[in-house]
């Protein structure tokens, strides 16, 4: 099938896949046909000759690579079996790993999970202010290197912050680590350091999907790939709702004036939502003052006007049991599991959510992030996994001989870390050694015997026959602490086909880490709105839609600006949730939105996700309905009660 094909020439898709300029900027609102005309636009440079291994489509998550990828093969594009679509951060990860980028950083691209800090933050409390300020120092040290707020990157502005981050990156190296919020920064400060490193030219055309997302040093990136290359951004500032991993949409606002002469595209015709859903949307996105070009979707009439419920329930309880049946109900007259989208933004809710409707026999799946590692069992096995892996993983050594100590038994473990550091030797066998009694250090029983008991575990893994009989003995089949990472190592090793331990445990990690919402699936997925981007489904449901969660406070210390400003994204946040709704009237799925929120929760739970209560009372808070309810606009119909 030619890249062409049934493109009408007068549109601004076709104009997106012909266009021919060095520099390109589409504007695309939810549903309106982004992905499908950045396929063409890939069709098209294959089939005019251009080499598959020059061209970079970058996406925002590796299920977005791999459907370009399918529907490239489908059209039978020549050299699409050897176009790699990928995530900036695992483009970064496979430049870093590269022997001559090792060499220039210094620096061992291994990515913390994030059950794997608390050992980092207990190491680092004595001498830097206790726990909540070491988070506090490291959030902030993430968040220099993401804003690029210095002229090299990771820059302290103060003697307190360089104490502390020299002590953090002297952790990071003798464990061999990097925070995750490094590894695009180490990328650009490699790249920015080495004007002629290959790397700089090693792409001629690049494509950037929902770059409204990317933060200041995921934006250098691109613009030092390419500058010597074609690029291709899509995105929409309407759908900007990263904030919280330093997003940067004025990128998306201002990419013009550094690119002149560049074509300006736009989508506005909405083919995936309902017609009552587009209204309610463009009324709600219509709060947002601060928009430089309100740009309105235009509703598609074919698709039809769908169905809108707001329904409020008296207790959290109710809501929860509610949803559920009506899941289970849309199951009974015919819906597919996998036409469902649950969306909510605490685990308050999306934990009791996805336990009623497991146990409703419904199935479920839940994509909060690191979600199978929510409980201390699973995490346990998970690190014996990553060390019976590799013994030198010092990262996960430290996590595992300090799990059952006070603080993490870190001030034996500095003394092991300063033998290590003093004679040369790996904390793997330094350890061993204390435990043979070959060597002594104070304050290290607690550490030893932790490392027995790890050693002869790793013993028992050692005599199984293979990778799948080492998961069916760590996440064994019917215990619930470990349920989910199950399903994931089997998922993980199904997909690798065969026993390579390497790429096992990291491709289990990045799954862990940053979970990927796969489009092929056969359960109800239930995620926060966050992680919905990209996704849409006939029926999409939004639980907790209460004030002081969706949207949720800002914080008190900001400024008036920056709070109108946060208030604004969390307005985009409720906007890219609602536009999750798919219709597909000639399929018999018309389209169902629902929105849901409760009279009452308990107090601790609503003070514990930060919702100001509208009252008290005796351990119950009252909440107030959701601002943006009543910003939906006449379209949306009345609430009613559940």
């Amino acid at each position: 099938m030619p890249w062409f094909d049934g493109i009408d020439p007068a549109t601004t898709t076709f104009r997106i896949a012909s266009s021919a300029n060095a520099r390109i900027r589409v504007v695309a609102g939810p549903g309106t046909g982004k992905s499908f005309a950045m396929k063409r636009r890939v069709a098209r440079l294959l089939e005019s000759g251009i080499a598959p291994n020059i061209i970079l489509p970058v996406t925002f998550t590796r299920v977005a690579a791999e459907d370009l990828h399918r529907e490239l093969v489908g059209m039978g594009v020549p050299g699409c079996d050897l176009l790699e679509g990928v995530t900036l951060h695992s483009l970064a990860l496979r430049i870093l790993t590269r022997n001559h980028v090792l060499q220039a950083t210094g620096r061992a691209p291994r990515p913390l999970n994030e059950f794997e800090l608390e050992p980092l933050v207990c190491d680092l409390k004595d001498v830097h202010g206790g726990k909540k300020n070491v988070r506090k120092l490291k959030q902030a040290y993430e968040a220099a290197w993401a804003r690029l707020q210095h002229h090299q990157p990771g820059i302290a502005p103060n003697p307190a912050d360089a104490e502390f981050q020299t002590d953090l990156l002297a952790w990071l190296q003798f464990h061999e680590a990097m925070l995750i919020g490094e590894v695009i920064p180490q990328l650009h400060n490699y790249l920015q350091a080495n004007p002629a490193a290959a790397e700089r030219s090693e792409f001629r055309h690049i494509l950037v999907d929902e770059y409204q997302d990317l933060n200041r040093a995921e934006q250098g990136v691109i613009e030092l790939l390419s500058a010597a290359a074609d690029v291709c951004i899509v995105g929409d500032d309407d759908q900007s709702i990263y904030s919280f991993k330093h997003a940067h949409p004025d990128g998306i606002r201002e990419w013009l004036n550094a690119n002149q002469g560049a074509d300006d595209l736009g989508l506005d015709d909405c083919r995936r939502c309902p017609t009552q859903v587009v209204e309610i949307a463009n009324s709600l996105i219509g709060h947002n003052a601060m928009r430089p070009v309100p740009r309105p979707l235009n509703p598609i009439a074919a698709n039809g006007a769908g169905e809108v419920r707001i329904i409020q329930y008296e207790s959290i309880e109710e809501e929860v049991g509610g949803i559920s049946e009506i899941v289970s109900q849309k199951i009974n007259d015919g819906v597919q599991p996998n036409d469902i989208l649950v969306l909510t933004q605490s685990r308050v809710f999306g934990a009791p959510l996805y336990e009623a409707m497991v146990a409703s026999g419904v199935p479920t799946k839940s994509y909060f992030s690191e979600a199978e590692l929510n409980r201390d069992e699973a995490q346990r096995a998970f690190a014996l996994l990553k060390l019976f892996l590799n013994r030198q993983d010092r990262v996960v050594l430290r996590w595992l001989v300090g799990a059952n100590g006070h603080n993490w038994h870190a001030a034996g473990y500095r003394r092991v870390r300063e033998h290590c550091e003093n004679v040369g030797a790996s904390p793997w066998d330094t350890m061993a050694q204390l435990e043979s009694g070959t060597l002594e250090l104070p304050y290290t029983n607690g550490i030893v015997t932790s490392f027995t008991e790890i050693r002869e575990t790793l013993e028992e893994l050692e005599v199984l026959a293979d990778l799948a009989a080492i998961v069916d003995r760590l996440f064994p089949d019917g215990n619930d602490s470990t349920r989910d990472i199950r399903g994931l190592a089997l998922g993980v090793l199904e997909e690798i086909g065969e026993n390579d331990r390497d790429a096992f445990v990291r491709e289990l990690s990045i799954s862990i880490s940053q979970p990927e919402i796969p489009t092929e699936i056969e359960d109800v997925r239930v995620m926060s709105l966050h992680k919905s981007k990209g996704l849409s489904a006939p029926v999409t449901v939004i639980a907790g839609c209460v004030q002081g969660l969706l949207p949720r406070r800002p914080d008190k210390n900001l400024t008036p600006n920056e709070q109108a400003q946060y208030m604004e994204e969390q307005r985009r946040l409720f906007y890219v949730g609602i536009t999750r709704v798919k219709a597909e009237p000639q399929a018999g799925k018309p389209g169902t939105l629902i929105l849901t929120y409760s009279q009452e929760m308990p107090a601790g739970d609503a003070l514990s996700v930060g919702i100001t209560p509208a009252r008290l009372s005796y351990g119950t808070a009252l909440l107030h309905a959701s601002q943006f309810i009543g910003e939906l606009g006449p379209a949306a119909p009345n609430p009613i009660a559940g």
